[in-house]
């Protein structure tokens, strides 16, 4: 029988099994051409309309989720469940898994497949018609300009039956690959023998259960429990890595324009670069140098970093000065303590060098005013006798700015680790996993 151009669901029909006269229901009558009776689980086929046995099949192990006959709007579509199958791989170490057959009276039908509590819609080239022109690769397909990966091959195998059917389910053999791009998966299902030409594409998408319960009115509580994870089931780790990606960068981004910003707005400025005599002073001690003052300067802004550069020839040496800077109306004191050493030389017709002949200190949050340098200059070099000084206030704090963008990557960091992980999960599954060699 073929099913006819109508605008509603037919109405359901009586029909009496072949084997053991019992009465059982038909939702789409014209449109059946195969069904199972609901008290022997005889396989019927209908020639010349009338009901005809094939086969008794054993009772389906479990019971559907989704009662026969049920009607339900999924995805803006009409539906009412006719069939009910449990299928498996044959000898695989996976379990089986149900499929139901949602009739539509507009297209036809579409497969409702679950397994391990995991749900997908599959629609044929009835509902997707740009199925028809999918590019087939070796492990992959290319469907609407999105490129699906291999993830599993197989050859289903039905256990058990319920409802009807509008082809012969238990004759039906085919090679099936699976291609996933989550949450979508595409089936391609080839016969065998002189029918290994048949190619057939069909699109699932995953969906939650409660989405399925809402959509039939059932209860969501009967519904079987997730297990593990499935090919094409979407990763919420994914989604955070994106969020986190591009709320990263649009941050990123926004402390780059500020820092930009405070650069124009405060420049830097050179408050002193000076070269002052060093005068060895042995009353003082071994390597003792006379302190001397640097200029007085002023610092502008109400908190500004100044940088302080000391720089000197030494040569296989060593120089170490302590810095006071002085505020001259509080007299307020910041005191610090830098040096550097430089050293070279040729060892086996090899020339080595090792060191710095300069040396920088910051000091941060300077408050606005008039200020000098106290230096007391020492060094292993006593003939040394001239030592370079330079202030710059409102330098630009790159390695606050650096140390921030590396606090706002680890977000990102830990969800890309979290979604590495859901990835590898789920492809352990495969025999095609991009995660092994």
């Amino acid at each position: 029988m073929a099913t006819i151009s109508i605008t509603s669901f037919p109405e359901s029909e009586k029909i009496s099994c072949p084997n053991c006269n019992s009465a059982f229901t038909l939702y789409d009558p014209e449109g059946s051409e195969f069904c199972v009776c609901g008290f022997c689980h005889t396989y019927i086929q209908f020639v010349d309309e009338a009901p005809k046995e094939v086969k008794t099949l054993g009772p389906p192990q479990l019971k559907p989720a989704i009662p026969l006959g049920t009607e339900g709007i999924l995805q803006d579509l009409s539906f009412k469940v006719i069939g009910y199958m449990e299928k498996d791989e044959g000898n695989s170490a996976y379990p089986g898994w149900r499929e139901y057959v949602l009739y539509n009276y507009e297209k036809g039908y579409v497969i409702l497949s679950e397994y391990n509590g995991h749900w997908n819609i599959i629609f044929d080239k009835a509902f997707l018609p740009k199925l028809e022109k999918i590019l087939y690769g070796n492990d992959y397909v290319l469907y609407d300009d999105v490129e699906y990966k291999l993830f599993h091959k197989y050859k289903p195998r039905v256990l058990s039956l319920a409802g009807e059917f509008d082809w012969d389910v238990l004759k039906e053999r085919v090679n099936t690959a699976e291609y996933i791009a989550p949450p979508y998966v595409i089936a391609r299902e080839a016969g065998f023998g002189v029918k290994a030409k048949n190619i057939n594409y069909y699109r699932g998408e995953y969906l939650e259960p409660a989405v399925i319960a809402n959509a039939f009115n059932l209860d969501f509580a009967s519904f079987p429990a997730k297990v593990d994870l499935i090919s094409n089931q979407p990763s919420k780790a994914y989604s955070d890595w994106k969020w986190s990606l591009y709320t990263t960068l649009y941050l990123i981004l926004a402390l780059l324009l500020i820092e930009l910003f405070v650069v124009w707005a405060k420049p830097e400025q050179v408050l002193v670069d000076s070269v002052y005599n060093l005068t060895y002073d042995p009353e003082k001690g071994i390597n003792e140098f006379k302190p001397f003052v640097t200029s007085v300067f002023n610092v502008n802004d109400n908190s500004s970093p100044l940088e302080i550069e000391i720089s000197s020839g030494v040569n296989n040496n060593w120089l170490e000065t302590t810095i006071v800077l002085v505020n001259e109306a509080s007299n307020q004191t910041w005191e610090v303590t830098k040096g550097f050493e430089y050293y070279e030389g040729v060892e086996q017709g090899e020339r080595w060098t090792e060191g710095e002949t300069n040396a920088k200190v910051l000091l941060s949050e300077i408050p606005k005013g008039k200020y000098h340098l106290n230096i007391y200059p020492a060094s292993g070099d006593p003939a040394r006798n001239a030592l370079a000084v330079k202030v710059v206030s409102n330098v630009t704090l790159w390695r606050n700015l650096l140390v921030c963008l590396l606090v706002l990557c680890l977000l990102p960091a830990y969800t890309y680790l979290r979604m590495r992980n859901f990835e590898k999960r789920r492809w352990s599954n495969s025999n095609y996993s991009p995660f092994e060699e």
